[in-house]
């Protein structure tokens, strides 16, 4: 009966950073997948959107770092690190922004945009878990302690699988 109760629907997640209030520091969010016994969680989909403000228009350059981490521990991971494959990020996304020109004046030439990543999992990929996650992410650069504070807003399309006890014992690390 609980197969027939989880399978195949899609839940979603939706969470932000809150107001990065600080440069270089890492804004964290758990991610409560709320997995049943006997479940894993399958990812379908991840939408990241940078939510910036016209408080940025004046800055030379930017950037944001963001994470999907698949471990609830790891409060700092922003990226998926370079020269390895023994890591918990499922994906990553940066938003950055350089100010292309200046003339005589400070108005030089920039603009203001709010980007938005999708990553998609095929059926065939398999991005499970049986823990819950975290969403990271890192800025340096941004204007901070406005009263319209930039964050990083994170949606997950997911859904749950039934799994064997002897995957649920692999996924756990006790096999």
């Amino acid at each position: 009966m609980a197969k027939e109760l989880y399978d195949d629907i899609f839940f979603v997640w939706k969470g932000n950073s809150g107001a990065i209030s600080a440069n270089d520091g890492v804004f964290t969010e758990i991610v409560d997948f709320q997995i049943p016994r006997g479940y894993a969680i399958r990812i379908r989909k991840v939408l990241c959107e940078l939510q910036i403000n016209d408080e940025q228009a004046d800055q030379e350059q930017w950037r944001v770092l963001s994470a999907l981490v698949l471990d609830p521990d790891d409060e700092t991971s922003t990226q998926i690190p370079t020269f390895t494959i023994d890591h918990d990020v499922a994906c990553d996304f940066a938003f950055e922004m350089a100010r292309l020109e200046e003339d005589t004046t400070p108005n030089g030439i920039s603009g203001i945009i709010q980007p938005r990543f999708e990553i998609n999992f095929p059926e065939e990929l398999d991005v499970i878990s049986i823990r819950n996650a975290r969403v990271n992410c890192i800025a340096s650069g941004l204007a901070v302690g406005g009263s319209n504070q930039p964050q990083v807003r994170t949606t997950i399309y997911f859904t749950y699988e039934k799994v064997s006890s002897s995957l649920y014992e692999k996924l756990l690390g006790i096999k």
